[in-house]
């Protein structure tokens, strides 16, 4: 999906390694790609890098905020702050939860 506000915040920002990752964003739009996503940052959510998982707002959409906080939940994460990208997309971020 392409989304001009989703674009102009990823151009600002400044692309790093991999290695020295200060936050994560994935834009998702399926249970596959989410679980493709959470793979390849796995290394990084170790690290209690925060991640941010953009999809599409409203119905008739294979992800929504319930599916994403639930799978994301029962692998040790939280959810700590949502926030709108534009009229199409929003967005959740999430970290890995603190022990007790």
């Amino acid at each position: 999906m392409r989304d001009e506000n989703l674009n102009a915040a990823l151009a600002e920002a400044g692309r790093i390694s991999a290695r020295d990752a200060d936050l994560i964003v994935a834009f998702v739009d399926t249970p596959e790609s989410l679980r493709a996503a959470l793979q390849q940052a796995r290394s990084q959510l170790m690290k209690a890098v925060p991640i941010w998982i953009v999809y599409a707002k409203g119905p008739g959409h294979a992800l929504n905020e319930s599916v994403i906080r639930s799978a994301l939940r029962s692998s040790g994460m939280m959810d700590t702050k949502v926030a709108s990208v534009s009229s199409q997309l929003t967005a959740l971020r999430f970290s890995l939860r603190k022990s007790d």
